[in-house]
């Protein structure tokens, strides 16, 4: 729809600042699309819109940069009201000789680059240990094993019936969704009685499940990875959250951690829910071996928390007046003049009144032409996207648009109807496009 369109870069156009998000993926019919979306104020509300989708003969930082830089220069948007960009850690995305980002920063300097949380988050949870790497593959061979034949899934479903079982099918794993494995898990230990029976004649999968350092494995993995998925679903975000709330959320789930560990040292199993249930009803014992291996890879999730995370947070602490510029002797540290205005503002009592019932990002927005240097600032900050999560939901969208059936699809319109936050003024593209009617429908 080019009305959509034009609507959403006349907006651009009127902002003084706009952020990006880029993603790529490959299509039904084999051809690589890059999606971008774009994040801008309206009414100083934040707003995220699809800005196109473009096929790419190849994924590689020239052509998407390419891509980009063309259309960005088409519609006559400036490289410097780009506050920041955000992709995943691609090779082609983020080279630091020669990736988009690289490129990008190249026409902007002051721009940023933001590493989806998301992607960070999924990369933390693919630390485990052997023996948790074992149990994990072995799980989800159990759960194929059943969910890959129609006619065994419809067996195994009948059999839960009978046994009045909580639930009556297992769940599928998928590599590329970091919310599978804490549900597919749980599941399956949920289900793990039914299973063993269902396998006794028809696999050897069925001795794992009546191994109980098997299963103490299978139920703490199922915990832990639930936590994950909690904390994966609050990352995925949405308009109205800031980045201070998300490295809040990240800090308090690494203080989770260290807690967590020092219960299981201590024989404590009451934060890991299905763990404590399995002990406590099979009265099993929990040897020195598997509670040490628990521990270490408690402290290793922590590790990889610190190493994606730490600097980004260290960065924002320095921000933090952002989250409250009326506390007490609060300074920016950028420049003299920065500070000047917070001060200013700080000493504004019709401001303090509104600040806590307007979202971050519409305060500052809205303060543009009282406070220009700070609120340009802040929104440096607030206005960035912090995760390529509407991206994945557009792909989501592109595979129900472009099938099988219909391969041969130009993608761009379509995706652009579907995803887009602007309602359509019928009305409004009628009169624009002036186009009379036909002949056989004039009256006589």
């Amino acid at each position: 729809m080019k009305w959509i369109e034009n609507q959403v870069i006349e907006r651009i156009r009127g902002n003084l600042f706009f952020s990006l998000q880029l993603d790529e993926s490959t299509d039904i019919q084999g051809l690589c699309q890059l999606l971008i979306f774009v994040r801008y104020t309206w009414n100083f509300v934040p707003h995220e819109d699809m800005l196109f989708c473009e096929p790419v003969s190849r994924s590689t930082s020239d052509e998407i940069f390419n891509t980009v830089n063309t259309y960005i220069r088409a519609k006559n948007l400036d490289w410097h009201k780009c506050l920041g960009i955000c992709t995943d850690g691609a090779r082609a995305m983020c080279s630091r000789n020669s990736g988009v980002v690289t490129r990008i920063l190249e026409l902007n300097p002051n721009a940023s680059w933001t590493h989806c949380n998301l992607l960070r988050a999924a990369l933390v949870s693919k630390h485990i240990s052997d023996n948790f790497e074992n149990v994990l593959n072995t799980s989800v061979k159990i759960v194929n094993f059943i969910k890959s034949k129609p006619l065994q899934s419809h067996l195994f479903e009948k059999l839960c019936e009978e046994m009045g079982s909580d639930h009556k099918s297992l769940l599928l794993h998928a590599e590329i969704q970091w919310l599978s494995r804490g549900k597919v898990l749980t599941r399956l230990a949920e289900l793990r009685e039914e299973v063993a029976i269902f396998l006794e004649d028809k696999s050897d999968f069925a001795k794992y499940l009546h191994d109980k350092e098997f299963v103490l494995r299978l139920t703490y993995l199922a915990d832990i990875f639930s936590k994950l998925n909690d904390l994966n679903l609050y990352l995925q975000g949405t308009e109205g959250i800031s980045i201070f709330a998300i490295h809040e959320k990240i800090r308090g789930f690494m203080k989770k951690l260290v807690l967590w560990k020092n219960h299981i040292n201590n024989q404590n199993y009451d934060c890991f829910e299905t763990f404590e249930t399995f002990v406590m009803e099979n009265k099993a014992k929990v040897d020195d071996g598997l509670i040490i291996e628990i521990s270490e890879h408690l402290n290793k999730l922590n590790e990889s928390f610190e190493f994606y995370f730490h600097k980004e947070m260290n960065t924002m602490q320095q921000k933090r007046w952002i989250m409250n510029p009326f506390q007490p002797d609060v300074t920016t540290g950028i420049s003299t003049k920065v500070d000047e205005e917070l001060i200013d503002l700080s000493e504004d009592s019709s401001l303090k009144m509104t600040f806590n019932t307007q979202k971050l990002v519409q305060f500052w927005a809205s303060l543009q032409t009282s406070y220009p240097i700070i609120s340009t600032e802040a929104l440096k900050v607030l206005l960035p996207f912090t995760s390529s999560y509407i991206s994945e939901a557009g792909f989501s969208a592109m595979v129900g648009i472009k099938s099988k059936y219909r391969n041969k699809l130009q993608l761009s319109n379509s995706l652009l109807l579907k995803l887009s936050r602007i309602e359509p003024d019928v009305n409004s593209i009628i009169e624009r496009s002036k186009k009379q009617a036909h002949p056989s429908h004039r009256p006589h």
